[in-house]
């Protein structure tokens, strides 16, 4: 978390518009699965955060993209519904099934979140 942090310092803080990506029209067929901390768990289960932000790393584009093998870059978002939120590596850890509104890519990727759909161990 520190390194991120510190990369984050260290590039000039330029604002780029986000880049308008077409979603693919072949639904997923597996939610998208993101493990966090608790406190941002517990924010999104009482409504006060709406939005997940994640790097925009290779790892998270090859997990959120489509990416065209020959040039590397990305060619479109993938289609997914919903996203199983996960509190920790814990054995019985409490998970969420949410609904996923849309992806945005700035510098970082952007998970808007919806309703939440089942709750899990809770």
């Amino acid at each position: 978390m520190k390194n991120t942090a510190l990369r984050r310092r260290m590039i000039t803080k330029v604002v780029k518009p986000a880049q308008i990506y077409s979603i693919d029209e072949i639904e997923q067929k597996k939610p998208l699965y993101l493990v966090m901390q608790s406190i941002w768990f517990n924010a999104i289960e009482n409504g006060s955060k709406t939005d997940e932000y994640r790097d925009g790393t290779d790892f998270y584009k090859s997990r959120l993209c489509n990416i065209d093998k020959k040039t590397g870059q990305i060619i479109s978002f993938k289609n997914y519904r919903t996203v199983i939120l996960q509190e920790g590596y814990h054995p019985g850890a409490r998970r969420m099934v949410v609904e996923i509104k849309g992806v945005t890519l700035k510098r970082d990727f952007t998970i808007h979140l919806g309703e939440i759909i089942e709750r899990i161990n809770f």
